[in-house]
């Protein structure tokens, strides 16, 4: 699978950046509530790692981890092994994971579930590769809860379709039936989170628009993480700096809007589940 919908995954992936353990972003509030239950040691599995930003921050906040990366995109595990050559990579596909039966502790899906055509399918192949007992964590932006911005923007071709033209998405989940689909496919939930409630909804929408405007003046794709990553490049102009400490300071607003808001329900949400013994 190197392309859904006409997404193609390699010529856009994510990932490149680094994440470091505690910092104060909706990056590092989504590893924060990744760590929570993953041990200190064993196998861990990323399933659509990219070029494996929150694998890499794992291994810096857990370093008795063995860890994996899967992904569809061949370019995106290239970079991932040229940047950590410790960590394994494994090319995956939309219905399969390249493991053996229980062969994981615990397995991350980090904004992949809305990707993929068949998400129960996905899910049932992660109960099959975890260990008895074993965690999963995910984050899934449920886009047609009624909590999301883009649950009310027009149109197939116009805003309402950004996400899925720019970022491969598939599904429109809502919040309960994510959840239903979680407990369908065995898992026990142990900690559900959100985040993006207020600020994050409008930020998101922006990032998206900014893909909108970049598509428009070039025949080149770019990912959200490139938008980001060019805000923030050194050796910029005076507008291009301004704008980096824009995105860190809005950075910052959706990391502490999370943390006081987590409990309360949201379209962005963060779930730890395990398989039952």
């Amino acid at each position: 699978m190197s392309a859904t919908d006409g997404f193609d995954y390699e010529a856009v992936h994510w990932g490149e950046e680094t994440i470091h353990p505690g910092e104060r972003s909706i990056a590092g509030y989504r590893l924060t509530e990744a760590l929570r239950f993953l041990p200190e040691r064993g196998r861990v599995l990323e399933v659509g790692c990219g070029a494996g930003r929150f694998l890499r921050a794992v291994g810096a906040a857990r370093p008795g981890l063995v860890l994996t990366g899967a992904d569809v995109s061949r370019s995106a595990l290239a970079m991932l092994a040229s940047i950590a050559p410790d960590i394994e990579t494994r090319l995956a596909t939309q219905n399969t994971l390249p493991a053996r039966d229980g062969e994981f502790d615990a397995v991350l899906l980090l904004d992949v579930l809305e990707h993929l055509e068949d998400p129960l399918g996905m899910l049932a192949e992660i109960g099959r590769v975890l260990v008895p007992g074993g965690v999963l964590h995910a984050h899934v932006p449920c886009e047609g809860d009624p909590r999301s911005l883009w649950r009310w923007l027009p149109g197939q071709r116009g805003a309402g379709a950004w996400k899925r033209r720019f970022g491969g998405h598939v599904q429109r989940f809502r919040r309960r039936e994510l959840l239903a689909q979680i407990e369908a496919a065995g898992f026990e939930i142990l900690r559900e989170r959100g985040s993006l409630h207020l600020i994050g909804n409008v930020a998101d929408v922006a990032v998206f628009a900014a893909l909108a405007l970049a598509a428009r003046r070039s025949t080149r794709r770019a990912s959200t993480g490139q938008i980001l990553a060019a805000s923030r490049a050194p050796g910029q102009r005076v507008a291009a700096r301004l704008a980096a400490a824009l995105v860190r300071g809005v950075d910052a607003l959706l990391w502490a809007e999370a943390t006081l808001l987590g409990r309360v329900p949201s379209w962005a949400v963060h779930i730890s589940a395990r398989k039952p013994v």
